[in-house]
Order: structure tokens, then sequence, then C-alpha cells
């Protein structure tokens, strides 16, 4: 019997550490994979994207699309750890998943993606080996309870959490949102699921486990906006701040961040922020900052980031927008 806690640690790099629930970042992936190598142009956001401009479109959507999803409890039908019986997640409990990635992805300006039947059954697999031996690797070993090279196969391409006692089916996009703790300062999680070229993905989800195939089917010719930012610019819920661990992606694969300089206003004031290394190898460009733990949840926050490089080009660009977290109502 599984203790009543939550813990969160990584697979990442041999990494692992404590705090409320369990993520696992994806193993680097070659650009074929990633679809890094696509990032060769932009277009503006998805036209079909939540219009971030306006409060009540940005709150309309989250309490129809996200907020309702995140205390679904998993309905894992048939399955069992006993019998390493990999059952799936009920087609309203892969749906809410479904609805709260998408959400996230058109506040980013990022067209939907879809669920394969075949991808979720491959990620069923993986999500059953990280309950039954209560721990995250994207490379099982046949020496796994429950192993199979389906799942194994699938762990390689997925992001990976756990949460005791129970996993919600949109609390897993949340988790992988936040990437919090000092092994996710890559936000790879995040990267994934914000990659603009995905057109599929699968999930696969027990009552504790949850495995997102994030490398699959992708396209060249998907919305593609130059900056991708998380909080997105214009209105943003509060509620789903991640733990002030904020980024920002770029479209072009060819985008250089090492040197890049971010400064951040709160109200016209200005803060002090952490940079974190960037990092590159899966998914988009990505640079990342901490903000300070006590920023306001209703304010505006204004940011830029200057001496952006890009391979190739000795001229540097600035990027700036503004976030206005806000409570949401109804």
């Amino acid at each position: 019997m599984r203790e009543n806690k939550k813990r969160f640690g990584l697979g990442f790099a041999g990494l692992a550490m404590m705090t409320a629930a369990v993520v696992g970042l994806v193993a680097e992936a070659t650009p074929a994979e990633a679809g890094m190598a696509r990032g060769t142009r932009v277009t503006a956001r998805w036209t079909g994207a939540i219009q971030t401009s306006s409060m009540a479109a940005v709150n309309s959507a989250y309490w129809s699309q996200y907020a309702n999803k995140q205390r679904l409890p998993i309905d894992w039908l048939g399955g069992s750890i006993a019998g390493c019986v990999p059952g799936l997640a009920s087609l309203f409990s892969n749906n809410a998943t479904l609805s709260s990635l998408n959400y996230v992805r058109s506040l980013a300006g990022l067209a939907p993606v879809t669920f394969s039947p075949t991808l979720n059954y491959q990620a069923q697999r993986a999500a059953l080996m990280m309950d039954a031996n209560d721990r995250l690797d994207h490379h099982p070993t046949s020496g796994w309870r429950c192993y199979s090279s389906t799942g194994a196969a699938a762990a390689s391409k997925s992001n990976l959490a756990l949460a005791w006692p129970s996993l919600k089916s949109g609390q897993v996009i949340d988790l992988y949102m936040d990437d919090r703790g000092s092994s996710n300062t890559a936000v790879g999680h995040r990267r994934w699921v914000l990659n603009p070229f995905a057109t599929v993905m699968g999930s696969g989800s027990t009552d504790s486990a949850n495995a997102l195939m994030v490398i699959g089917p992708s396209s060249a010719y998907r919305p593609n906006p130059r900056y991708v930012s998380w909080p997105t610019p214009g209105y943003f819920p509060n509620t789903m701040e991640p733990g002030s661990r904020w980024s920002l992606s770029a479209g072009l694969s060819r985008t250089d961040f090492r040197r890049a300089r971010v400064a951040v206003w709160q109200n016209g004031v200005r803060l002090s922020v952490h940079r974190y290394r960037p990092h590159s190898g899966y998914a988009q460009p990505t640079l990342v900052w901490q903000m300070p733990a006590t920023i306001s949840k209703t304010a505006a926050f204004k940011v830029v980031v200057s001496n952006i490089h890009r391979k190739g080009s000795r001229k540097a660009f600035r990027y700036a927008y503004t976030v206005r977290l806000f409570t949401p109502y109804q």
C-alpha cells in the first residue's frame, strides 16, 4: 500500500528531488524527432487562438476548457498493477486532459493537437510501468515490474508524472507547465507542450501516473509565432502562474539566447530576477528566469528581453510584452 503523500522528482539527467508531485522530463531528442529543424519560418498566432487582450475571453475559456478539468479523477478502466494490466483511461478522462492541453496552447497562440488511439495505447503502457515501480525513468529496463517494450519506447518520447495518492485529469498539464524544482530549470515539459509544430500527441494514465507522448507527428506548416512566452502576453489567470518560473521560447530554431538579458517591471517598479543558463537540444530555443516569490498576483508585468541573437547574424534583437495577471471570476 502506498503512503498517503505526494512526491516530486525528475527522470532527467539522473537528478531527483522532493516537493509537491512527481514530474519527469523527456530525454533530449534529435532535431528530427523534436521538430527543431522546422523552426525556419514564423507566422502570426493561430487564427482560432484565445484573444488574450480580452480578460472576458480568457476567463470564459478558462472555466469551460481548463478549470473544470483540474479536479476530475483519472477514470482508469480495466487496469491493474497487481496483474500488470494496462487498461485505459476513459474517453472522458482523456478528453479532459486534452482540453487542458489545448487551452494552454491556445493562450500561447498555438494550434490545437489531437490524441491518437495508437499513441494513447503506447503511453498507457508507459504510465503503467511508472505507477507499478513508483518511479520515473525515460529508459526503463526489462527488470522493471510490468515492463513492456512498447511502454519503454513510449517513455523515451513522453513527459512523465506521478502524484500520490491520486492524479487528476487536468492536473497533469498544470504540473508540466509549472515545471517546478531545481532540476527543471530548462522547463523541458513546458517546451514540449508548447511545441508549435506538434499535431498529434498521446496520453496514458493510471490512478497515479501519466505519460504524455509529446514526440510524435508534426508539421512545419503549423502556426509558429516569433515568440511564445509563459505566462503569455495580455490577460493571464493567476491560478496558472507557474510558481514564478517564467520563460520565453523562440519560433526560429537559429535563435540564440545565451547573451540575452531579462528586465521585468511590476506596475512600473523594476524587479530582481534570476536568469537561468539557456539549454538547447529539444523543442524550441528557450530562455528561463525566476521571478521573486512575492510577486503580486493581480498586477501588470512589463517584460523586456534584449540582446537576443540569431546564428549567422551580428544583429541583436529585442522583444517586449506585458502580462496582466488576474483572478478568474464567475
